[in-house]
């Protein structure tokens, strides 16, 4: 269950103006991995004081990478569907490291995040996924507000 910290954190981002830098997905094609694929996202908060939403970006992005995940190959025996993030979890992925606020999560609690986020001072924030497809697309959409099925 998310703590109340938890929700703080995701209600001081979610509607929050960004700027796409840059949207780099890639298949990389190997005989092993037919699905292995590398998606890098460059953004730009477009707020007043940008750096005071990193903790809520980071753990916002790091929970949706979580809910949105599934297990792989072998990490499906410590899959537990039940599982909620935490901030344990999120604090455990978060590191401060050349002058940036990073997160990474490679497998937790059985599933496959694959997730890296750098969020540098004044607002410029990398999201790398590795073997995700393009699930970052919706994660970005969630953080702005925005709905990400259209009508047909």
């Amino acid at each position: 269950m998310m703590t109340d910290i938890g929700f703080r954190l995701m209600e001081s981002v979610i509607g929050i103006k960004i700027r796409i830098i840059s949207n780099d997905y890639q298949e990389i094609p190997t005989g092993e991995e037919p699905n292995n694929t590398a998606h890098e996202i460059v953004f730009c908060v477009e707020e007043e004081d940008p750096d005071i939403f990193a903790f809520g970006i980071l753990f916002s992005l790091s929970l949706m990478s979580f809910v949105y995940s599934a297990p792989r190959g072998i990490s499906e025996i410590h899959f537990d569907a039940g599982e909620d993030w935490n901030l344990e979890y999120f604090l455990n992925g978060l590191e401060y490291k050349n002058n940036n606020l990073c997160f990474s999560a490679d497998y937790v609690s059985g599933r496959c995040m694959k997730t890296y986020i750098t969020f540098q001072s004044g607002g410029r924030v990398t999201l790398r996924t590795h073997n995700r497809s393009r699930g970052a697309d919706r994660w970005l959409l969630h953080l702005q507000g925005k709905k990400h099925i259209q009508p047909v």
